[in-house]
């Protein structure tokens, strides 16, 4: 009898230790849906168990490490961090518990995700569809870290980790795409996009963007790329304001008709996202706008795309603004006929300024405006009755005629020429007064006519009749004379 009841104690003692063991143990296959909102399509979410076990009150109990990380190498690399709160955890749960003491979206939260996404593994769960709203089904209580796993494109960026308790949860993805803009200042258009200016000028350009949030990034690229078209010159003068503050953070290196401005250090930044970020430079439109229908300056942004990976860089969409140049083209012909050209006509060109006459000169590729006019480019018709003014702002101007050509009167009167524009919301002309030619230019024809010289006729007398007569009855006397003395010579 008292050795049917010993074995029936050790009977109930295993009954109850498999009852406990089962309970321990067994797989929590509660299913949950995580929703995943406000992201852009083309992205795609896995999601990790980090922590398992069970969810009471919004609570995880019975924490152990979860399927989806491997849990003794990540407790090893957060027990190496330098001064580690995790040092003398030997457990998930005491991982747990130490993450109760960081607040939502703290740093100390952020750097822990990080370094469980650097030892993920086993089973997980992915999203499907196409589009936000993104939906991953997963199974078992716990503490899941939600990866974007998609393959980013340019102007694209990667979300920051979610970490969350899993009950059904809802949460919103955090990514940020910076942008730049570009305007030429005091530009010609209402959009800042086209101007012309005369050849040699400074062109003034200035780019705005805005401090990104940089939530999860250890570091942060942010790097200007800017190239000109051949008839600008950079004159290296970049200037950057963050919230109206000089910012001097910055190196600029040239390459030829490209240069960047690279943000050093620009994760320091990361207090003042939103703040305005404004860069000034200027181009000097130089002789090779001479040649050409129009100057392009284009810009992009290169920026940090992956909280989790420094060397993902994505490009921004290229902004271009458009300067132009024009020529004025001269076609001299005589009065009533367009067909005879007329060459050696000589013409200085001059604008009013304020009520000053400003005479056109042209040297070594550069538009300049001088007061005298002994200082002024004059150009000379050739044969084909042409000549030009070259490397135009728009705006009125005035030909002054200074020598016409052999037999023609001069211009009485000066020849007033305006060449205007109107530009397209992408900065490039819709419409001009000057016509787009095959030879690479705008040029605005201006036709003269000149006038030939005349022979005046006069009254009350009778013209050159007398001269005729004088001349023969002198040629007459003079023979008469002549004979008169030979004879004369004879008789003697």
């Amino acid at each position: 009898m008292k050795q049917i009841k010993k074995i029936t104690g050790v009977l109930l003692i295993l009954a109850l230790i498999f009852t406990m063991s089962t309970t321990a143990f067994a797989a929590n296959t509660n299913t949950h849906t995580i929703t995943i909102t406000n992201d852009k399509a083309g992205h795609a979410y896995t999601a990790y168990q980090v922590f398992k076990g069970d969810i009471s009150n919004g609570k995880l109990t019975n924490i152990e490490w979860g399927s989806g990380v491997n849990g003794a190498d990540l407790l090893a690399s957060l027990k190496g961090l330098s001064g580690s709160p995790y040092a003398s955890c030997i457990s998930a749960e005491e991982v747990a518990d130490v993450l109760m003491g960081f607040g939502n979206d703290s740093a100390e939260l952020d750097e822990f995700a990080k370094i469980v996404g650097e030892h993920l593994s086993g089973t997980c769960n992915s999203s499907t569809e196409a589009a936000s709203s993104y939906t991953i089904n997963v199974t078992g209580d716990g503490y899941y870290l939600v990866k974007d796993s998609g393959t980013i494109a340019d102007n694209d960026a990667a979300t920051k980790y979610i970490l969350k308790v899993v009950e059904d949860v809802e949460v919103a993805a955090k990514s940020e795409v910076p942008s730049i803009d570009k305007i030429i200042v005091d530009a010609d258009d209402i959009t800042g996009k086209g101007t012309a200016q005369d050849v040699g000028s400074s062109v003034s350009f200035k780019l705005t963007s805005a401090v990104p949030a940089m939530d999860g990034y250890s570091s942060y690229a942010y790097i200007v790329n800017d190239t000109l078209s051949a008839g600008l010159t950079f004159n290296n003068d970049v200037a950057v304001t963050i919230d109206g503050t000089e910012y001097t953070g910055f190196t600029v290196d040239q390459n030829g008709q490209s240069f960047t401005i690279t943000f050093n250090n620009f994760i320091d930044q990361k207090t003042n996202v939103g703040k305005d970020i404004v860069i000034t430079y200027s181009a000097t439109l130089n002789e090779n706008a001479l040649n050409t229908d129009k100057e392009t300056n284009t810009v992009y942004l290169q920026y940090s795309s992956d909280p989790y990976d420094s060397s993902s860089v994505k490009n921004t969409p290229k902004i271009t603004v458009y300067v132009y140049d024009f020529d004025i083209v001269i076609d001299k012909y005589a009065d009533g006929n367009e067909e005879t050209k007329l060459a050696d006509a000589k013409f200085m060109l001059y604008k009013n300024v304020e009520g000053v006459k400003q005479y056109y000169k042209l040297n070594n590729g550069k538009v300049t405006w001088v007061s005298a006019e002994s200082d002024a480019t004059e150009v000379a018709t050739n044969a084909n009755g042409a000549a030009k003014f070259q490397g135009l702002d728009s705006g009125t101007y005035y030909l002054h005629e200074t020598e016409a050509p052999a037999g023609y009167n001069l211009l009485k009167t000066d020849v007033e020429i305006t060449i205007a524009a109107t530009y397209g919301d992408n900065g490039q002309i819709d419409s001009c007064t000057a016509a787009s030619t095959a030879d690479g230019q705008y040029q605005q024809a201006q036709p003269i006519e000149n006038k030939s010289g005349t022979v005046l006729p006069s009254t009350g007398g009778i013209g050159t009749t007398i001269f005729y007569i004088a001349g023969a009855v002198l040629v007459i006397a003079a023979g008469v004379l002549l004979v008169t003395r030979r004879r004369m010579n004879k008789n003697k």
